[in-house]
């Protein structure tokens, strides 16, 4: 789903390269500041990452929908990575992150305007909200970042 190899001028980090047939209300919501999740009608459960069929033990339905995340949630958990590959060198080190959001979707990502170097100012559980970053006129990328003043 990422094309590692492929970067622009002002953003110098890997370009997903989205799955049209899957994705593509996924990437447009991101165009649009919002974080539109896969949702299964016949269990009731958003998910992510999109595919085709509801990921959940027992339903597998392929009748499924997308709906607006709130665009918050909470921390898991996450790692200090002090290694990385193209775009992400420059950036070293960084917090990548698993996000609960408030629809029980757990997400892998970046968490944003931290300081990495300072791991014990990071606090599992902390609320967060979705930001995204313009990677092409096409691909807004998402980031979470904590929300300090709730």
């Amino acid at each position: 789903m990422s094309n590692p190899k492929k970067t622009n001028k002002l953003y110098s980090r890997p370009i997903p390269d989205p799955d049209i047939l899957t994705a593509k209300e996924f990437w447009e919501g991101t165009k649009n500041n919002k974080l539109i999740l896969p949702f299964c009608n016949d269990c009731q459960k958003s998910f992510f990452y999109p595919r085709i069929i509801c990921p959940f033990t027992g339903c597998h339905s392929k009748d499924l929908s997308w709906k607006e995340s709130t665009g918050k949630g909470h921390l898991y958990t996450f790692a200090i990575q002090h290694v990385a590959i193209d775009g992400w060198k420059e950036k070293i080190p960084f917090v990548t992150a698993f996000i609960d959001t408030t629809e029980n979707v757990r997400m892998l990502s970046v968490l944003i305007n931290v300081d990495a170097s300072k791991p014990e100012s990071i606090k599992i559980g902390s609320s967060v909200q979705v930001k995204f970053e313009k990677a092409t006129e096409q691909i807004y990328v998402p980031y979470w970042e904590i929300v300090t003043n709730e």
